[in-house]
């Protein structure tokens, strides 16, 4: 008898540590934020342009205006999502899902190649990716006290030798 109540604890325990695993995948999956670059930029290549004028909704949230070259962000929970675009041009709405990757903290989701139905809209990102893929600033600049325009540092005059008396 004694082996009996043995065998139905270890079965409950079993049970348990089953349902508390369950409980933490689910959570880790349904729970885990991620944050959504919205993007309205030409392509580098030209294959397609910005779009001009159009409101963006992801989930339930509140929609947004978005103009030639805006980015924005939004962020979500879990991994499937849905985004409503509506353009002012001729008031067409898309509407589509997409899945953001459980390990990818942050993706780029370009609204023109979703309307122009190019694959994939959604890519990863990463803040390196984007500083190797920005255009060089050129010269490094600083400000001027006094005034509001920038000063390159090549042209900033030597200082003066000090005068020994």
């Amino acid at each position: 008898m004694r082996k009996l109540f043995g065998s139905r604890k270890s079965i409950v325990r079993s049970i348990l540590v089953a349902v508390y695993l369950g409980l933490i995948v689910l959570m880790l999956f349904i729970g885990k934020s991620h944050t959504i670059l919205i993007d309205n930029k030409d392509a580098k290549d030209g294959s397609y342009m910005a779009i001009d004028g159009m409101t963006v909704q992801i989930d339930k949230q509140e929609a947004y205006e978005y103009y030639p070259g805006d980015r924005d962000k939004a962020i979500v929970t879990g991994q499937k999502h849905k985004i409503k675009v509506e353009l002012f041009e001729d008031g067409s709405i898309i509407e589509d899902t997409f899945t953001v990757p459980l390990a990818q903290d942050m993706v780029l989701l370009s609204v023109p190649k979703l309307v122009a139905k190019i694959s994939p809209y959604v890519e990863n990102f990463t803040i390196q990716q984007e500083q190797a893929s920005a255009p060089d600033a050129g010269p490094r600049q600083s400000m001027q006290f006094g005034g509001d325009s920038p000063v390159i540092e090549d042209e900033i005059a030597p200082e003066a030798p000090l005068l020994i008396q």
